[in-house]
């Protein structure tokens, strides 16, 4: 049986790469689409992620047990979790005005 410790640390970890993941993907999404980035952008990446991840982890817990069998679905969560960092720069490039 898990403890609260464990499961806590395994939370705790979870996160920190999902941020890590925001990070990186947050980086190349700007150098392909050649937006700047900075540290401001660097920790809004990080902590969109991060958010994105703890609220797709409550959806699928509650999918889970509502289906009546666990299926932790880290893959989805953190995909989804990058993907919203992705959408979230090409919303901003589509409004940088044009010069």
């Amino acid at each position: 049986m898990l403890t609260t410790g464990l499961v806590s640390s395994i939370a705790l970890v979870t996160l920190v790469a999902s941020g890590v993941i925001g990070f990186i993907v947050g980086f190349i999404t700007c150098r392909v689409l050649k937006i700047s980035w900075d540290a401001k952008m660097a920790v809004t990446d990080t902590m969109l992620t991060v958010a994105v991840s703890i609220a797709a982890a409550f959806a699928f817990a509650a999918i889970a047990m509502a289906r009546g069998h666990f299926d932790p679905g880290m893959e989805w969560i953190l995909l989804i979790a990058s993907g919203s960092v992705v959408i979230r720069h090409l919303v901003r490039l589509r409004r940088r005005p044009a010069i």
